[in-house]
């Protein structure tokens, strides 16, 4: 991923169906077509910049360059200070010419030293999910503003992460969890010490934060072994390349954290 924006010409190249014309034949008169690329400059003139874009694999031809693709923004204050932080507050859109998805604003989190991109569950954002009918650019402005208001929440939330400690008991349980969430447990069959080895120095802390992204890179990036339980062969997991599997991991894992974070509220300890 760079840290310099695409030019239109670039995310072309790694996503045609942004550029799509037309919807994929077959729909009715009444889907509302929207070109991704007609967004662009809202997003640019909002200050938010692509740095990545890709879309994801068909098997059948009739559906190339009308699947569904992802773009990813970082804000011109970042991108002009490229080593000020550890991490990344961008925004991902998401949409389809297929009919299979809306426009999808969300809240990521990139960070730098493993390069993985966390998408936050965005229940909280009222103009996340923009339909195609009824479309206007004004809607996509408001869903980028929203975001964008929301990013201090997040920033204060990863913030907390760092502080909380995990023990192995604990780390092992969160591990745990992401296995039931990325595998067919009656399949597959994982230690869930898989999802916590210590792949850099930077890795090495106990904190909710590092043992969540040491989880969440293993899931998304893979290299997890395991066996199937039915033909006993042994497995190596692959990389998670599918746009809605990404992000629907992604967001489900954070929410584990999330829920991890609360059991370590001092309302659920006991007093000394």
């Amino acid at each position: 991923m760079s840290n310099i924006p695409l030019t239109n010409e670039q995310l072309r190249a790694a996503a045609p169906s942004i550029f799509s014309e037309t919807p994929i034949d077959g729909v009715s008169e009444r889907y509302a077509f929207v070109p991704t690329y007609s967004v662009l400059d809202t997003f640019r003139d909002a200050g938010y910049y692509p740095i990545m874009a890709s879309e994801s694999k068909v098997r059948n031809s009739d559906n190339q360059g009308y699947q569904k693709h992802i773009i990813q923004f970082r804000s011109i204050d970042n991108l002009l200070r490229p080593d000020a932080n550890e991490e990344y507050a961008d925004i991902v859109l998401t949409n389809s010419h297929n009919r299979t998805s809306s426009f999808i604003v969300d809240l990521a989190y990139f960070r730098i030293v493993c390069s993985n991109m966390l998408v936050v569950p965005s229940q909280t954002f009222s103009h996340h999910s923009i339909i195609h009918s009824g479309f206007n650019l004004e809607k996509v402005k408001s869903a980028i503003e929203e975001v964008v208001s929301y990013m201090p929440h997040i920033q204060k939330e990863i913030e907390k992460f760092k502080t909380i400690h995990l023990s192995p008991i604990e780390q092992y349980s969160l591990a745990n969890a992401a296995v039931d969430i990325r595998f067919d447990k009656e399949t597959h069959a994982v230690d869930p010490q898989e999802f916590l080895h210590v792949h850099r120095e930077e890795d090495k802390d106990s904190s909710l934060w590092i043992v969540f992204n040491r989880i969440q890179e293993a899931m998304i990036k893979g290299g997890v072994r395991g066996h199937n339980r039915y033909t006993g062969r042994n497995f190596t997991s692959k990389p998670i390349t599918q746009i809605d599997a990404n992000l629907k991991l992604n967001k489900e894992l954070y929410e584990t954290a999330r829920m991890i974070a609360n059991l370590k509220e001092p309302s659920y300890q006991m007093a000394a």
